[in-house]
């Protein structure tokens, strides 16, 4: 199921891509500037095919990267699952019997 989705993104992406480049510009620098440019909402009124296909590709790239999110194969629980159980505890390194630690260390109770 991943795999499906993963592909299915790839070829939306490259879709969006292809309908975002065939659009028509807006308008020149003028019309950026405040400039009423070529009309109050452009030369093909509010909505036409291409901005609305890149509205669904837009919607639906989302929402196959949110799928693919849930159906990651190495998810493993949440990242904030575990986050005050670890912080508790101190690690110590352990000296072998019949040694001594070096001078130096936290172990011989010397403050510096």
């Amino acid at each position: 199921m991943y795999y499906l989705l993963t592909v299915l993104f790839i070829m939306v992406a490259l879709l969006l891509i292809v309908v975002v480049l065939m659009q028509r510009g807006r308008g020149d620098v003028g019309s950026a500037f405040g400039g009423m440019g070529q009309g109050v909402f452009g030369p093909g009124g509010v909505d036409t095919i291409l901005t609305k296909a890149t509205y669904w590709l837009g919607f639906m790239l989302m929402g196959i990267a949110l799928l693919i999110s849930f159906f990651h194969p190495s998810k493993r629980g949440s990242l904030l699952e575990n986050e005050g159980k670890g912080a508790n505890t101190q690690t110590q390194q352990s000296v072998p019997k019949g040694q001594t630690a070096p001078s130096g260390t936290p172990s011989e109770g010397k403050t510096p």
